[in-house]
């Protein structure tokens, strides 16, 4: 039974944290945030889609957002129970959230005491990354954050790519930039290895694609609040698409580290350079990958809103190198939609996700 917040806090303030084991089910979710978060979970309809998921699938995911300091905390009912975490600075700047997760303050501890499935992510300010060497520093900040996420791998931390900036508010080195730092947080070179420590690729939901036109990189013309003004903000259309995947993102977050033990016989076994080729494709791709030990594994299809598409591989797989096909088609038969499908290869103890970008 979940129990409400109030009592822990005061939980958080007498008594350690209490051990989460990789077995126990991970129902509460948590996202911090500013104003652009705000939309996504408002406009996307982010608690609705928990919700349904709970009326659907019998799960009990509670999903909590925190806001700048003065706005503070909602529960998943949508109501505020007057509390702010006062989180340093009110900073979720890439420099704000070294500090706050590299560094003992309160806002830390509370967050890692009342939640378990933890989601953070800078505005689109976070984009303006002048020089190569700002870039260098940022990686190396969320270096500094991931060895803290490592001392907490009974939490799950959802680390997201910032939004990217309007067309009219950036130019294209920056906007470069913007994009390498976003797929570098995505990349196995920050995630592999660590089932506690996934990415939810906000950027290259929102971008436009890295193409070499004059727009590449930046906010998509189709969701820009205003044409002419250069306001960053996302709208309303672009946090309808992102939402529902966002929600899902969480719930698979907490059910990969949920089911990394009590798997059976077989040992936890890293997978190597998940891929696909070609990709963008039509009608054909074969997924890649390669595994370090024999494991029971299972491959998958999934649209954006975290939806099943089709099942590739399941079952007790070899060392070595696997690819599997995908003809753009649903379990049923049925031809899937030009769009963006992401295809994730689940073992004991890890997960890998892909894009696969389908165009008819």
């Amino acid at each position: 039974m979940r129990r409400p917040l109030t009592f822990l806090l005061t939980l958080a303030l007498v008594a350690p944290a209490a051990a989460t084991t990789a077995a126990e089910t991970l129902t509460n979710l948590f996202f911090l945030h500013h104003s652009t978060g705000r939309n996504v979970i408002a406009e996307g309809d982010v608690r609705d889609c928990i919700a349904d998921h709970n009326a659907l699938h019998g799960t009990d995911y509670a999903f909590w957002d925190h806001d700048y300091n003065a706005l503070g905390l909602t529960g998943p009912d949508g109501a505020k129970p007057g509390v702010s975490y006062q989180i340093p600075g009110d900073n979720t700047d890439p420099d704000g959230l070294l500090t706050l997760w590299t560094t003992a303050n309160g806002a830390r501890d509370l967050i890692l005491q009342n939640h378990q499935v933890i989601a953070f992510k800078s505005c689109y300010p976070a984009s303006n990354i002048e020089t190569d060497a700002e870039l260098a520093a940022r990686k190396q900040w969320y270096l500094q954050m991931r060895d803290v996420f490592d001392q907490h791998a009974g939490h799950v931390f959802v680390v997201m790519s910032q939004p990217p900036r309007h067309r009219l508010a950036t130019d294209t080195a920056e906007a470069t930039r913007a994009r390498a730092f976003a797929d570098w947080l995505c990349s196995d070179d920050y995630l592999a290895g660590r089932p506690n420590v996934v990415a939810f690729d906000l950027f290259d939901l929102l971008a436009a694609p890295d193409d070499g036109s004059a727009a590449a990189n930046r906010l998509r013309y189709a969701y820009e609040r205003s044409h002419s003004d250069g306001d960053s903000h996302p709208n309303a259309a672009a946090n309808a698409a992102t939402g529902p995947a966002f929600a899902a993102a969480l719930i698979a977050a907490s059910e990969a580290l949920s089911g990394a033990t009590g798997a059976g016989d077989l040992p936890s076994a890293p997978v190597l350079r998940l891929g696909s080729h070609p990709n963008p494709f039509n009608p054909l791709t074969t997924v890649t990958f390669a595994l370090e030990a024999p494991v029971r594994a299972r491959l998958t299809v999934h649209d954006l809103a975290g939806a099943l598409v089709a099942v590739l591989a399941e079952g007790e797989l070899a060392t070595g190198e696997h690819a599997m096909p995908w003809n753009g088609r649903r379990a049923d038969g049925s031809a899937s939609p030009s769009g963006v499908y992401v295809a994730c290869l689940q073992t004991p103890g890890a997960r890998a996700t892909t894009k696969l970008h389908l165009v008819r």
